[in-house]
């Protein structure tokens, strides 16, 4: 969104540095999205216009040219957001898929950890996200770096991204995956093998703009894999993401000053209260979605 365009240069930077760790013969695409749509936007209204944020966008992204990299902006009249991208990302050229938060930090060699642990997993369908600092309740517990784990759930929100990372530089933890006994995952930092972004979780052709898709994946999956579909999720224990709004950067969260000039007709809550509120309806048709592709 226009006013994460900020938190831009702060994740470039980490990809142009997790460049000197990948394997030459690693090929990375990365899909970058200005969603500028005038159905979230009121653009007349705003004080800052649509060519300050595009241009800072242009700018910056001469941090990703050592990938291939499709600079996307969106400055329709129809309501846009991750669905449309993760749809627009499908390709027969790709072997995984990773969705990256705009507002996450990763060190420099969370990519390269990331690719070379799916390699050597033999399971149809997985997802592989690294560690993350506490969260607000138990149920983020079991993708918790144990060095966080006695961090009252009221504390969360005051740890230091920067401690955070210090912790992770002077670590000497191995990192090794850690499957996990039910799914929990947020899109921050994940990587999707082919056929569990493609075919098993896909993102529903009629959706667009915003909603909860990793809250559906994660239940769809968990069913199916009842069922017996050989599919799982796995840690990365040794490699800890999470938001740089934790720390220095919490005060107005590093977007405010922006969304004080921007008038901002629809936010991501009412759209993912819609979305929600007909979950069991997609649920349904992504079972039969499963069922029509023979995967139970």
């Amino acid at each position: 969104m226009p006013w994460q365009i900020d938190y831009a240069l702060l994740s470039y930077t980490q990809f142009k540095k997790s460049k000197y760790y990948l394997p030459k013969d690693v090929e990375i695409t990365i899909d970058t999205h200005l969603n500028l749509s005038n159905y979230l936007i009121d653009w007349d209204n705003s004080k800052l216009p649509k060519e300050f944020f595009i241009k800072k966008y242009n700018d910056l992204a001469i941090l990703l040219k050592d990938y291939k990299h499709n600079s996307i902006v969106y400055d329709g009249d129809e309501n846009y957001g991750l669905l449309d991208m993760q749809k627009q990302a499908y390709g027969d050229e790709f072997d995984y898929y990773i969705s990256v938060c705009p507002d996450m930090y990763f060190s420099e060699t969370a990519l390269y950890s990331l690719i070379e642990a799916a390699k050597i997993i033999k399971n149809d369908y997985f997802v592989i996200t690294p560690e993350i600092s506490k969260m607000w309740d138990w149920t983020w517990d079991e993708i918790t770096n144990k060095k966080y784990l006695n961090v009252p759930y009221n504390d969360w929100d005051k740890a230091d991204i920067f401690d955070i990372r210090y912790d992770l530089k002077s670590s000497n933890e191995d990192i090794y995956l850690d499957p996990v006994s039910k799914s929990k995952f947020a899109i921050w930092f994940d990587l999707y093998s082919k056929s569990f972004y493609e075919n098993l979780c896909r993102v529903h052709d009629d959706w667009t703009g915003y909603g909860p898709w990793d809250w559906y994946s994660m239940m769809l999956s968990d069913h199916v894999k009842s069922l017996g579909v050989d599919y799982q999720q796995y840690i990365l224990r040794g490699q800890t993401i999470f938001e740089y709004s934790i720390g220095p950067l919490k005060d107005r969260g590093y977007t405010e000053y922006y969304k004080d000039f921007l008038k901002i007709k629809i936010g991501a809550k009412e759209q993912r209260d819609k979305f929600e509120a007909r979950m069991n309806e997609y649920l349904n048709k992504g079972v039969q979605m499963i069922k029509n592709q023979n995967i139970i």
